[in-house]
């Protein structure tokens, strides 16, 4: 029968030719095919062939001692569904040829598991975990929050949390994973972070029983009773900063297209995250948040008993938390430069305690000699737009405090953020941001107004001008406030109020960075042309040439002695105008109105007011090294000034030689007696 059947079957395929023939082996082929596919994907789906791989077998491990260990690896690994399997099995066939040809050894392995996978039936339903809280070391923990939308639209995934950082930790929540989102400074100003300053916001002390506040590493039960804020034993609580490192990207991505995205983070998120599941860690730097062991080298943390020390000086380096003006961060602080950078002289007191001090030399030592100076004039134009400033203040309140409006709360309220923006720079030191002192000056100048306004009052306040509005943007980093700053230039006093803010003249009519930073341009022919434009009037003179003025007035070192032509009613333009002209006279000027040989009398004034300056010059020399008194020290002094003054004038002498030539004698009998 057997052998019969045998040849029954051979008949059958030898009677089946042609095109039957090919349909019949393909269908026998295809079947063979599906049976072996259909055990093979049954095989490769069980837990126990993953370490057939054997760099899969710590996962497996820790997959084992997990509480995911009875729901096998393809349920949360591949989507629910016939394509979610398929594409698995795709994804595995690509994993068994990197084993094969080695690829694997040049990265880690990762999985990505959607949310479907976790909320699909039978598992965890997303509802009901969003109504649950949870307590996780000791945090009150709540799903709704974090699954749901944020505020700066970004969103979050199971595995967002939930995975495998740690090695033998199978999809469990790790801290650090917590304190990659809570402590991640943001660049949204209304990010507050204030509160987390707040460790009761998590950390429920007082929920707990007196067994668990005991059973604590210390017993914290008399820290409840007695409500001791946790910042006062334990600070630097927080390590690490979160930051995503351009290199990072580099691991993975090397299109420039893509890498240029990095700022977009809603962007890189909503990739990263939401549609690729990558961890937070892959990317961001680690931030720890837990009590840090302490040793003898460790940095401790100030601010926890000197709270707001430097706070006004931090604010004005980094250029924020003024109120009416937007965040202005010093150069220094743009570019990196820290507290150390300027503050490098130390100081040492009697107790031996070192301190880092700064000074106008600090400045010298990166920015070249000179520097200083510019340091003077920022102590210089904040003391005067302090005191301005202060003054206004001063006003407002008054007319805020005295006034009956239904809005003086309104009022005082803007009033206590123009008193922050003043403290700020008061405290801060302006030297710390000299841009961002004028802005906040400025801001509560501005709320101010508001304030008076609020109330009814419709006077108005003293004007205080922004240095922003006359001193150009390339000039305004270093020079905001120089309209307060006076200089002797060709011998008379330079007002910069008087040329730029009254009268608008821009910086570079004057100066020029074209050979050198800031050189002065013009000469004193070219202040002239300005200033001796149609002068015609005697009482302008003063305003520039006040000594001169005050010598030909007689009003000279406590003297009353007018000069002879100014008892005679000449007047400076007598002399220096001619032809409708400002002119700088000779001796033959004089000629106009005396007699002839009178011109030779300018040059004997000159010849006795040269001698006498010598000669007082020479007992400066001899009595300078001699042994004085006090009092003769002070009259050895005063000759010196006498002089010096003399001499930046050369032409002083024929304004009033008979004062001059007195002065100088008495000063010459006086040092003669000393010898």
């Amino acid at each position: 029968m057997g052998e019969e059947k045998k040849i029954k079957e051979k008949r059958f395929f030898k009677k089946v030719r042609g095109f039957k023939r090919f349909l019949l082996f393909t269908g026998i082929y295809i079947l063979s095919f599906v049976i072996l596919v259909g055990i093979s994907a049954e095989y490769t789906s069980r837990p126990s062939f993953c370490p057939t791989c054997h760099y899969m077998e710590t996962f497996h491990q820790s997959w084992k001692v997990s509480a995911h260990n009875k729901v096998e690896c393809v349920e949360c690994h591949f989507e629910p569904g016939m394509a979610g399997t398929i594409k698995g099995k795709l994804n595995g066939l690509v994993q068994i040829v990197n084993y094969v040809s080695l690829a694997y050894k040049k990265r880690k392995p990762w999985a990505e598991i959607s949310d479907n996978t976790c909320a699909r039936s039978g598992c965890h339903n997303m509802d009901a975990m969003r109504d649950s809280l949870y307590e996780f070391h000791g945090v009150e923990f709540s799903h709704r929050k974090h699954l749901e939308k944020m505020a700066d639209g970004k969103s979050l995934k199971c595995t967002s949390c939930h995975s495998q950082v740690e090695q033998n930790v199978h999809m469990e929540v790790i801290t650090a994973t917590c304190a990659s989102c809570h402590f991640k400074k943001s660049s949204n100003p209304d990010h507050d972070f204030a509160k987390l300053s707040d460790c009761k916001l998590c950390h429920h002390l007082d929920q707990k029983t007196p067994e668990q506040l005991a059973d604590m590493r210390y017993n914290h039960t008399m820290v409840v009773n007695n409500k001791v804020e946790c910042a006062g034993c334990h600070t630097n609580v927080t390590s690490g900063d979160g930051d995503v490192g351009k290199e990072r990207c580099l691991q993975c991505h090397f299109e420039n297209e893509k890498l240029e995205k990095l700022p977009d983070t809603k962007l890189v998120h909503e990739k990263h995250i939401h549609e690729r599941s990558i961890k937070c860690y892959s990317c961001h730097n680690s931030i720890e948040h837990k009590i840090q062991k302490l040793t003898p080298e460790s940095s401790l943390d100030c601010q926890t008993c000197h709270a707001n020390s430097h706070t006004s000086q931090v604010n004005l380096f980094t250029g924020r938390n003024g109120f009416n003006v937007k965040d202005f961060p010093s150069t220094m602080y743009l570019n990196g430069i820290n507290c150390k950078g300027c503050h490098i002289f130390h100081q040492v007191d009697s107790k031996g305690i070192e301190t880092s001090k700064s000074k106008g030399e600090a400045c010298e030592t990166c920015h070249g000699k000179g520097y200083s100076k510019l340091v003077d004039q920022w102590k210089v134009i904040a003391q005067k737009r302090l005191g301005e400033i202060n003054s206004i203040y001063s006003r407002a309140s008054q007319i805020v405090k005295s006034s009956k409006s239904d809005k003086k709360a309104e009022a005082e309220k803007l009033l206590e953020e123009a008193n922050h923006n003043i403290k700020i720079v008061e405290v801060g030191k302006s030297v710390h941001n000299i841009e961002f002192s004028d802005k906040l000056l400025g801001g509560a100048y501005d709320l101010m107004k508001k304030a008076v306004t609020t109330v009814g009052y419709s006077s108005g306040l003293p004007s205080f001008i922004s240095s922003s509005e006359f001193v150009p943007n390339e000039c305004y980093k270093c020079h905001s406030g120089v309209q307060e700053i006076s200089v002797n230039k060709f011998g008379m006093k330079f007002s910069h109020n008087q040329h730029i803010v009254k009268e608008r003249i821009a910086c570079d009519r004057c100066h020029s960075n074209a050979n050198k930073h800031g050189e002065l341009i013009v000469s004193k022919q070219s202040c002239n042309n300005c200033h001796h434009a149609n002068k015609t009037e005697d009482n302008q003179c003063a305003s520039c040439h006040n000594f001169q003025v005050a010598m030909y007035d007689g009003k000279w070192m406590g003297k009353d002695k007018p000069d002879i032509m100014k008892e005679g009613g000449a007047k400076c333009i007598d002399c220096h105008i001619q032809k409708d002209k400002i002119i700088k006279p000779d001796d033959k000027v004089c000629l106009k109105c005396h007699d002839a040989g009178y011109d030779e009398l300018m040059v004997e004034w000159k010849g006795d007011v040269k001698k006498l300056e010598s000669d007082i010059v020479d007992l400066l020399n001899k009595l300078d090294k001699t042994d004085l008194s006090p009092e003769e020290r002070d009259q050895l002094n005063e000759a010196k000034k006498i002089v010096n003054q003399l001499k930046g004038y050369p032409s002083i002498y024929i304004h009033n030689y008979e004062l001059i030539s007195s002065v100088l004698m008495e000063k010459k009998k006086l040092l003669s007696k000393m010898e």
